[in-house]
């Protein structure tokens, strides 16, 4: 059993740098356990959706709209460049002094909401586009947290009181007893993708869930696979902050852009900063596969047919 290093969330945010980034990563947390306020407010609510129409031409969730407010309003702007969500269009983008990029999508899985649990990730991203942090919370029972930086992997609680460390390292691979959940409807797939989920479901089981946050807990919960061929997960603050997550708990993961191409986390460039306030750039979408590194090996060997 591996020694816990960080045996408080503090301990592991104080060796966080810069400091301006731990700062960022606190205040992040600290308002995500608000977020089930608002929830309780959505589901308690008359209406789900809010009328307004979004730049990817979807109704927007009211819940989605408030999670979005909530993070814009309360990160103070000395912290961020530049702070950009799901729900961002031309007419909000925020602007700030500080020198990191934070990009969000604060409320994952409000569709599915009334019947599952949602969850959250950010993506904070300095001035050549790298990844410095990526935070995932669940909004379960109680909130966990999944955050990953050049420090490693830490994962979290909030009991309703105070933080509490479960682990401070995680290795997903090889498999153990794998789940996998891949989106999208099996005959759609292509002749590949029949032959990775039928050999899939050889070795685990089906926990396909709709929420990406809950789908990838699984993955780290019990090892596996989660991915959607398709283009459909947000490139921006979806796919990179979790690609960023799986190489810190010894995991691997490729996107598949819109031509077909696959791109394996070693060889994704930076996101391009100057091209973030772009709706086309910054809400882009792109297949995903990630999870356990001998699962992801079979999707390689695997001929193309």
């Amino acid at each position: 059993m591996s020694i816990i290093k960080y045996h408080t969330l503090e301990s592991y945010l104080e060796e966080v740098q810069p400091e301006s980034l731990r700062e960022i990563l606190r205040e992040i947390i600290n308002i995500s356990l608000d977020v089930p306020k608002q929830i309780l407010t959505f589901l308690l609510g008359e209406s789900d959706y809010s009328g307004i129409i979004n730049v990817s031409g979807d109704e927007q969730l009211s819940l989605d709209i408030a999670a979005h407010e909530l993070f814009m309003q309360r990160i103070p702007n000395n912290l961020y460049s530049l702070l950009l969500g799901e729900e961002t269009d031309e007419n909000n983008i925020m602007e700030g002094t500080g020198d990191f990029i934070v990009l969000g999508d604060f409320i994952d899985g409000s569709s599915i909401i009334r019947t599952r649990s949602p969850g959250g990730i950010v993506n904070v991203i300095d001035q050549k586009g790298y990844t410095v942090a990526a935070l995932t919370v669940s909004y379960t029972l109680f909130l966990r947290f999944d955050l990953a930086t050049d420090l490693g992997f830490i994962q979290f609680i909030h009991d309703g009181e105070s933080f509490r460390v479960f682990r401070d390292t995680l290795d997903i691979s090889p498999s153990k007893n794998p789940v996998f959940g891949l989106g999208g409807k099996y005959n759609d797939h292509s002749a590949k993708q029949k032959l990775f989920v039928d050999a899939l479901d050889i070795k685990g089981k089906n926990r396909y869930g709709g929420c990406m946050v809950q789908d990838m807990n699984n993955v780290f919960e019990k090892t596996g696979v989660f991915g959607y061929f398709a283009p459909k997960l947000r490139f921006c603050y979806e796919i990179v902050p979790y690609l960023y997550i799986l190489s810190k708990v010894n995991g691997e993961g490729f996107y598949i852009t819109a031509d077909g191409h696959e791109i394996r986390y070693k060889d994704i460039k930076p996101l391009d900063v100057n091209k973030l306030t772009s709706m086309h750039y910054l809400h882009q979408r792109t297949g995903f596969v990630g999870g356990s590194k001998d699962l992801i090996e079979l999707w390689h060997k695997i001929e193309d047919l």
